[in-house]
């Protein structure tokens, strides 16, 4: 679950789609028990955050942060109301997303 870098610990945590679109504050693991931490509005697949202070003890006393990074999780599409909000979604926000890929 955990990874080291250095003096920081990494984790990564799955965001639901509706929690990376509006915002979530979620419980989230460390070496030392559940810390808080707010999930901003737009938050996007494999942007990370920091959380001062717990991570890895350093030599100088101190200790590292914790760098939780997000993976967004999709859900299973399986009944026709879920499609129908999924492609309103799409049609109210459908901005191009591939704009910038070379073709």
């Amino acid at each position: 679950m955990f990874r080291r870098e250095g003096d920081n610990i990494l984790v990564s945590i799955p965001v639901a789609v509706h929690e990376a679109v509006l915002g979530a504050r979620l419980d989230v693991p460390s070496m030392d028990g559940p810390v808080k931490l707010r999930i901003p509005p737009g938050t996007q697949s494999g942007q990370r955050f920091r959380v001062s202070g717990r991570g890895a003890p350093t030599p100088a006393g101190g200790r590292g942060d914790l760098v939780v990074e997000v993976s967004l999780v999709l859900p299973s599409m399986v009944d026709e109301r879920s499609k129908e909000l999924i492609r309103e979604f799409g049609r109210l926000n459908n901005a191009d997303v591939r704009r910038d890929l070379p073709v």
